[in-house]
């Protein structure tokens, strides 16, 4: 998969989740990552290397933790998946980072990506 810079890319304001939110990609084996950020257009998480590969899945869940918030279902096109940079020598798991644009919302997703970026971010990305 090609590296470029996403940031150049993007259409959307992206904004900081808060601590808590997570994303969960449900399939053979459920992946489940901490969202870095989100917008309208998508969002980026970071996971665990171990828990394996999202190829082929393409629906994933959204929930913050504190505040009761739970998005289901949300098609997705995987962007990019990168090896993440260690933040300790010591660390022996490696962490990954999935980008994702999401298809095409119902109703009730729009609304309640709207709520959580209000309520459930902490600025922009």
């Amino acid at each position: 998969m090609a590296d470029y810079n996403n940031k150049d890319r993007r259409k959307q304001k992206r904004f900081k989740a808060v601590n808590g939110a997570f994303a969960a990609v449900r399939q053979k084996s459920n992946q489940l990552g901490q969202i870095k950020d989100i917008s309208f257009g998508g969002l980026a998480f970071t996971y665990l290397a171990n828990e394996g590969a999202t190829n082929g899945a393409r629906a994933l869940d959204i929930f913050v933790t504190k505040h009761q918030l739970y998005i289901k279902d949300i098609p997705f096109e995987l962007v990019r998946d990168a090896q993440v940079e260690k933040e300790s020598p010591f660390s022996t798991v490696p962490v990954r980072q999935q980008s994702v644009q999401f298809g095409k919302l119902s109703k009730e997703q729009k609304s309640q990506l709207m709520h959580l970026m209000q309520y459930h971010t902490v600025g922009e990305s």
